[in-house]
């Protein structure tokens, strides 16, 4: 009598559980803001760099009623409990910002108000609704002299370093209108008054409301120890990937 033999069970050894590999998780879109991952401590003593990038589709930022907005909303927010924004500089479709807060809560907190009253001014000018940012704002601690130096030039000067990637001319003398340049006190030597048409390829009389007067910096990095590298010159162009 033949006998009835049970198959043995095949056992499979998985080689990864699924975790974080190349290639898995939600896609990314294009111009998506910075990952949601948490942000570092934010040191009372230590200037913040923070970008804050614009939508497609918005109207240039340095110009006309769109400056006007963004002029008005920097005027309104900068300044908040633990929270002072000391320099700017508006490029076409992003701002650059230093701030000083008193730690993690007043930056986030700071940047949501700046951020809801830009928007609101912004989607006046344009005629629209939703959504104005590409994702959450980048923020940097500075906690060297040397890193505020590098950063100071790289948003003071942030327009001349465009038009020389773009291949444009600026004039040595010009500061950009659409920054703090004005009234940056650590210019090497002795600047002209400020002026420039949008882009800066001549120096003279720029268009809408001047750029808003903001806080005097309060901690000691970006008040004064940076100047330890030396004073920025007029027509430093910030070199790439700084800052």
């Amino acid at each position: 009598m033949a006998r009835h033999r049970t198959p043995a069970q095949s056992s499979f050894q998985f080689r990864s559980w699924g975790g974080a590999r190349p290639g898995a998780g939600r896609p990314t879109r294009p111009g998506a803001g910075p990952a949601h991952r948490a942000r570092g401590p934010q040191p009372a003593s230590a200037p913040t760099h923070v970008t804050l990038r614009a939508l497609p589709g918005l109207p240039n930022l340095r110009r006309g009623a769109a400056w006007a907005a963004v002029a008005a909303a920097l005027a309104e927010g900068a300044e908040g409990p633990g929270f002072r924004i000391v320099h700017f500089s508006v490029q076409s479709n992003h701002l650059h910002l230093l701030v000083e807060a008193a730690g993690a809560t007043a930056l986030r907190r700071g940047m949501q108000g700046l951020a809801i009253r830009l928007a609101r001014g912004l989607n006046r000018v344009a005629g629209r609704r939703g959504k104005v940012w590409a994702g959450r704002y980048y923020a940097r601690a500075l906690r060297t002299p040397r890193e505020v130096r590098l950063a100071l030039c790289y948003v003071l000067q942030n327009a001349r370093r465009h038009a020389g990637l773009e291949g444009g001319m600026v004039d040595p003398a010009w500061r950009d209108p659409r920054s703090s340049a004005a009234s940056f006190d650590g210019w090497r030597g002795e600047a002209p008054e400020p002026g420039g048409e949008e882009g800066g390829r001549r120096p003279t009389r720029a268009r809408g409301p001047a750029a808003p007067s903001l806080p005097a910096p309060r901690t000691w990095l970006l008040a004064t120890g940076w100047r330890r590298h030396g004073l920025i010159g007029v027509d430093e162009v910030p070199a790439v990937g700084t800052a």
